[in-house]
């Protein structure tokens, strides 16, 4: 196979793993679902759980006159909490078909961008061996860090997503609702961090064709636009982080476990 036409069709392949989720990797996958289901039955038992202890806890409440939840309260938020524990993996899967759509409104043209920074005209052989050290030594290394990050970001959606469930569960109670609203921020950046590297890429991309700069000048703003693509996880990273999480939350839910093992002890 002709080295150039197996260049490009390499770098196209890389390219739709940035462009796109597979769904055979996430949400359509076998193991992934398996663990869903799993983590999901969990959360359910849990639930049961903490509704048990919950109406003890109303009706110990009652008989002493403290204050507590009312009835009709905890029943509205139980009816919503187990209808997104179980509707959450359609609301995720929903969110990464947007994610993939916005990404597939945005063209990919791999072959233009290389004729782009090399004259008008595809790389030949010679051109090849001549810029093999800089491409693989400076734009491959950048190139492939955007690769590993899209290799990340697919496993740890994976994890958010099988742990969604308990997740949803956290939002029940107050004291643990912080520690949803962190999965939920984790969540909303790790999936749309690559529609938002992709657009990067793309601007980037229209900008090099509106420079008009090829050549060496066209290669150093290619691998700019690579590093800047890199760079967009770390910079949505900060959106994720949450006052919330720390210690004392941890703390918190040790508590509530040590209140609700005395109260069915006392019941």
């Amino acid at each position: 196979m002709d080295p150039v036409i197996s260049l490009f069709q390499t770098m196209q392949s890389l390219v739709d793993l940035i462009i796109t989720t597979p769904p055979e990797f996430t949400t359509a996958n076998r193991v992934v679902i398996g663990v869903w289901t799993t983590m999901t039955a969990v959360a359910d038992a849990f639930f049961v759980l903490i509704l048990i202890i919950g109406a003890t806890q109303i009706m110990y409440s009652q008989s002493t006159g403290t204050l507590s939840m009312p009835l009709s309260q905890l029943l509205a938020k139980a009816i919503v909490t187990a209808l997104l524990i179980h509707l959450s993996f359609f609301i995720e899967q929903d969110l990464l078909m947007l994610n993939n759509l916005l990404c597939a409104l945005l063209p990919a043209d791999v072959q233009g961008l290389i004729r782009q920074v090399n004259g008008g005209q595809s790389f030949n052989n010679t051109q090849l061996l001549s810029l093999s050290f800089v491409l693989t030594i400076v734009a491959g290394l950048s190139f492939i860090r955007i690769i590993f990050q899209a290799v990340k970001r697919i496993v740890f959606f994976n994890v958010l997503f099988v742990l969604s469930g308990p997740a949803f569960l956290l939002s029940f109670h107050p004291q643990t609702a912080p520690w949803f609203a962190f999965w939920a921020r984790i969540y909303v950046v790790t999936i749309f961090t690559q529609f938002l590297q992709f657009l990067t890429f793309e601007l980037g991309f229209q900008f090099l064709i509106a420079t008009e700069r090829t050549g060496l000048t066209g290669m150093i703003l290619a691998i700019a636009l690579l590093n800047l693509t890199a760079e967009i996880p770390g910079l949505l990273s900060r959106f994720a982080a949450t006052p919330g999480a720390t210690t004392t939350g941890i703390g918190n839910l040790v508590g509530i476990a040590i209140r609700a093992a005395a109260l069915l002890a006392a019941v």
